[in-house]
């Protein structure tokens, strides 16, 4: 029986070393230790490192790493500094407090034991790729002096209107800084990439190192980046897009004698997801946009975008994204408009990423139904990619 007992104690032993050390692989990993402070009930994170990420992302190679770190429940969340390896090194520490359930609040300081302060917890590590180097220091200053003679410049030639109600009443500054701050956004989206994260279950057997200041610690954790995903199941009800969505403008004008009716599609701009984007960036080509019509499934006409690279976000001019065909009224149940998102490859294959159709028999019959019901008026409605 003791025999038995101590080839377990080696087993449990062994398999907990192998988890704390890492799996040897060439996968993602991320590595950390913990620290608790059992009086204080707080809990300190320091962020070590990580190996084996990935350094391109379609056309775009990563100039540096950082993590995100999360502790749950709570709401403290810290970032780390940009590296610029593959194999980052940060060795950062970062404080979180805890909070222990509210049955456990009402016992005394000293019965609370080093599980009941960690029940409940865990740790969330986030992986991002910035494809950009950040600006630096010297380049944000004179843009900023540059901004600022600009500003006077502008403020010496124009006179400063008069304060009004509507001044009073709306801040339009506001209205500009949300719209700075959107257009922030959308540039970090974008120049961010997200390489996965890692989650670590707390366990109090594993603070095991006696440090100073009545500080107990964990030894090196190294735990895979696993990719992040949507959640939603294969025979969930609802419906994810994950192609993108097109916002178009559909006119129909109408002549007398109906020789000589118009139909007209208008781009006006394409939105799809971050993980829409780095599924795109995998084919390492510039994308195009194109949107036929056609008449008795022949294309008499097109449009064709010129090639930008993959975005979350993009807009054309209406005035020049714009394709319309000049049709007879009684052929009106032949014509049909064809939308495609393609590339061509460096080996000269054209890829088609997503496409739609709108025609009387579409998804999207009461938007034509109604356009054509309605001469002269442009139907704006969103497509999805398919």
């Amino acid at each position: 029986m003791a025999f038995s007992l101590g080839k377990l104690k080696n087993i449990l032993n062994s398999s907990r070393d192998g988890q704390l050390a890492g799996s040897g692989s060439l996968d993602p990993e991320i590595g950390f230790k913990l620290s608790l402070h059992p009086v204080n009930k707080c809990l300190y994170v320091t962020v070590i490192g990580a190996r084996h990420l990935p350094s391109l992302f379609g056309l775009s190679r990563a100039h540096g790493y950082l993590v995100k770190v999360k502790l749950f429940p709570g709401e403290h969340k810290y970032e780390t500094t940009l590296q610029e390896s593959s194999w980052p090194v940060w060795n950062e520490d970062f404080k979180f407090p805890l909070r222990p359930k509210e049955k456990d609040v009402k016992k005394a300081a000293k019965e609370l034991d080093l599980q009941t302060l960690v029940a409940g917890h865990f740790l969330s590590l986030t992986i991002y790729a910035l494809l950009e180097p950040p600006k630096t220091d010297a380049l944000k200053r004179s843009k900023t002096l540059d901004e600022k003679k600009t500003a006077k410049v502008a403020d010496q030639e124009e006179p400063k209107p008069k304060n009004g109600f509507l001044d009073k009443t709306f801040s339009f500054s506001s209205f500009k800084s949300t719209k700075a701050e959107a257009i922030a956004q959308k540039s970090i989206l974008e120049k961010r990439r997200t390489v996965g994260a890692a989650t670590w279950n707390f366990d109090s057997k594993l603070f095991q190192n006696d440090l100073r200041n009545g500080l107990v610690g964990t030894p090196d954790i190294w735990r895979p980046i696993n990719a992040i995903a949507s959640g939603l199941s294969a025979s969930s009800s609802r419906r994810e897009n994950k192609k993108g969505q097109l916002e178009v403008g559909l006119l129909y004008t109408s002549s007398e004698d109906g020789l000589n009716d118009a139909v007209q599609l208008t781009v006006c701009r394409l939105r799809c997801s971050v993980q829409t984007m780095q599924e795109q960036e995998l084919f390492k080509a510039p994308l195009y946009l194109k949107a036929t019509i056609l008449e008795a499934n022949k294309a008499e006409c097109y449009w064709k975008s010129d090639r930008f690279v993959p975005t979350i976000s993009a807009r054309w001019d209406p005035k020049s994204a714009t394709v319309k065909l000049s049709v007879f009224r009684a052929n009106l149940n032949k014509v049909s408009v064809y939308i495609s998102l393609g590339c061509k490859t460096k080996m000269a294959k054209k890829e088609i990423l997503g496409k739609a159709t709108i025609d009387e028999k579409s998804t999207y019959s009461d938007a034509w139904k109604e356009c054509l019901r309605q001469p002269g008026v442009t139907k704006t409605f969103w497509v999805n990619l398919e």
